[in-house]
């Protein structure tokens, strides 16, 4: 297998992956191939990073189970493929909803299930989660004030500002984009304003 082989349209993916194992040096070339589907770009990246590592032995590739199963060396698994635009749309706006009926579990749970796969929804889950504490030290506080009746009103602020910006950040999350909450508290830095990635993202 030569660079100019790699100039063949018709090769398959899975033949790809196997002279990506067998040539290193052809891993570029086999990156620009047009049947080089993210997944095989993404286990590529991945057996590249290994090798680099010394790790030893082949790594098993996405939708195969582990190469000798559990019986042999240790060998990573490939990371998880990143979340489509789709997902991406959807689990925002169930994240700022769910905040309306569970609170902080809402953002809390899809931001941990995604946050490494998603900029956007690690972005949407840190902006969520701090509204959603701020909302709860909010309406402590308002509790305690109302002892002197302005508690009263102040709880029922939080609990509107609370279904609007819900709402409003659904919107925006069904557009892809993190809105960062007024008056929350940046428990958490947001990073709306970090250039975004393409492929799998990990957060630092």
């Amino acid at each position: 297998m030569s660079a100019d082989d790699l100039n063949d349209p018709t090769i398959d993916a899975e033949t790809l992956r196997q002279i990506a194992l067998a040539r290193p040096d052809l891993r570029n070339l086999i990156l620009r191939h047009p049947h080089c589907h993210a997944e095989l770009a993404n286990y590529i990246h991945t057996i590249s990073q290994e090798t680099q590592a010394g790790y030893p032995g082949e790594q098993p590739y996405p939708g195969q189970p582990p190469y000798g199963h559990g019986t042999g060396p240790y060998m990573p698994y490939a990371p998880q493929p990143p979340v489509s635009v789709s997902d991406e749309k959807t689990w925002g706006v169930l994240m700022h909803v769910g905040s309306l009926f569970i609170g902080f579990l809402a953002p809390l749970i899809v931001w941990l299930i995604y946050r490494e796969r998603s900029q956007t929804l690690d972005q949407q889950g840190r902006t969520a989660l701090n509204w959603q504490i701020s909302a709860l030290i909010y309406a402590v506080v308002s509790s305690v004030l109302m002892i002197v009746l302005v508690g009263f009103f102040t709880i029922f602020a939080v609990a509107i500002l609370d279904i609007v910006f819900c709402i409003v950040a659904a919107v925006k999350a069904g557009d892809r984009e993190a809105w960062r909450y007024p008056l929350a508290i940046p428990f958490l830095r947001d990073n709306i304003d970090t250039p975004p990635h393409s492929g799998h993202y990990y957060q630092q």
